[in-house]
């Protein structure tokens, strides 16, 4: 039996060779082919001539990938340098079934990706154990949605919304068949393993909240009928009010958040990071919202995100695994904003998955939205989160 989760990661400044690199490096470990490959990596990269390249070195391995903010991370470390990074997590299991499927576009038929990627498994009419799912930013409602539909909340889903490195709409997708800027990827797993998932935010309500009174798209236009960026800076006690333009830096520490449910008598909540103030004085965030909602005022702090994010390698007995399990790699998606909060205590962050998971190893890619599963099994899209899967063999 082949159980194995590698990774490799290259700073090569050109794709073809990142992508030699990388098959060298996983042949090194292992001559055997991967199962499935998770491919991370930055904007300055070509989607198309990585899958072409990696396909032509493990033809026979399922491929899911998408773009970074910044760099990637892994037990290795953070790897960036001049806008290049690659990263690949390799996952050998010879007696689980996997299968990945791709569409490009504005509107993906995700129940048909689903269908695709169960057939393409060899798995039909089975229930996978996870979803992997990577989509355009914009998309992630929608394609949870068709999930639901597809599936009710029985099957996790662990994913992040492809990203670049400046909010310009230059992030990337790509799976065994294709690759292209707007749409979904996504893989389904029938590991020979058990699994652990998280998703979490490293946020604490504050006692400032309001009510959407307009809306338009993901713009929230009005609380309680003031416009909302006005309502935002003052909540956020600034001096000044915010200029019309993006804004995603400065407010990473102090996000919105609507809560959906409660916990042993504490809420929680899903997050929305506040993109750009628009000339109509609105709001324009990351996630869907609706009228009527109310918003929260969250805050953190760089410390308090980075213990936070730990729990996001947290392995507890309540996921009902069974006998002594030792995780042997994890994938952990990690919000671009969160990254950007970090700064240099990113090694920090490095270090204390090591701490918490041992030494296996690990994959991070920074996303522009989190998908996971809420602690009641609702699947949500969620900003300033992270989200998890850790791979157990028993």
């Amino acid at each position: 039996m082949v159980l194995n989760f590698l990774t490799a990661h290259s700073l090569a400044e050109t794709t073809l060779l990142a992508a030699q690199q990388i098959a060298e490096r996983l042949l090194a470990q292992s001559p055997r082919s991967p199962s499935l490959l998770l491919v991370y990596f930055t904007q300055a990269h070509d989607a198309a001539v990585l899958r072409h390249a990696l396909k032509a070195h493990f033809p026979d391995a399922r491929l899911l990938g998408c773009s970074s903010c910044g760099g990637i991370l892994t037990q290795a470390g953070y790897h960036a340098r001049l806008g290049w990074s690659l990263a690949v997590a390799a996952l050998y299991d010879d007696r689980g079934d996997y299968g990945v499927a791709g569409q490009i576009g504005a509107t993906p038929d995700v129940r048909q990706l689903l269908r695709s990627a169960i057939a393409d498994g060899g798995r039909p009419g089975e229930l996978p154990q996870l979803i992997l799912l990577h989509t355009s930013p914009g998309l992630e409602e929608a394609m949870l949605a068709g999930i639901e539909a597809e599936f009710g909340a029985t099957v996790p889903v662990v994913g992040g919304s492809a990203a670049d490195d400046g909010v310009t709409g230059d992030w990337q997708l790509c799976w065994s068949e294709g690759e292209g800027q707007q749409g979904c990827v996504l893989a389904v797993l029938y590991p020979d393993c058990q699994l652990a998932f998280q998703f979490h935010s490293g946020y604490v309500p504050t006692e400032r909240h309001g009510i959407i009174t307009a809306l338009d798209g993901r713009e929230v236009l009005t609380i309680d009928h003031e416009p909302a960026a006005r309502v935002y800076a003052r909540w956020t006690e600034r001096e000044a009010p915010w200029r019309v333009g993006p804004i995603l830096r400065e407010t990473t520490l102090s996000p919105l958040a609507r809560q959906v449910g409660m916990l042993d008598d504490m809420p929680y909540y899903k997050l929305s990071h506040p993109e750009a103030v628009t000339e109509r004085e609105g709001l324009r965030l990351f996630t869907e919202t609706r009228l009527g909602e109310r918003l929260q005022l969250m805050h953190s702090s760089q410390e308090g995100l980075l213990q936070r994010s730990l729990n996001a390698v947290r392995i507890e007995p309540e996921y009902g695994m069974v006998g002594n399990v030792q995780p042997f790699g994890a994938l952990v998606v990690f919000c671009a904003g969160c990254r950007l909060a970090l700064g240099e205590s990113l090694n920090d962050v490095v270090d204390q998955f090591r701490d918490r998971l041992g030494e296996i190893p690990f994959i991070t890619a920074f996303t522009f939205g989190e998908q996971g599963r809420l602690p009641h099994g609702e699947l949500a899209h969620g900003n300033l989160m992270v989200s998890s899967v850790i791979f157990l063999d028993s």
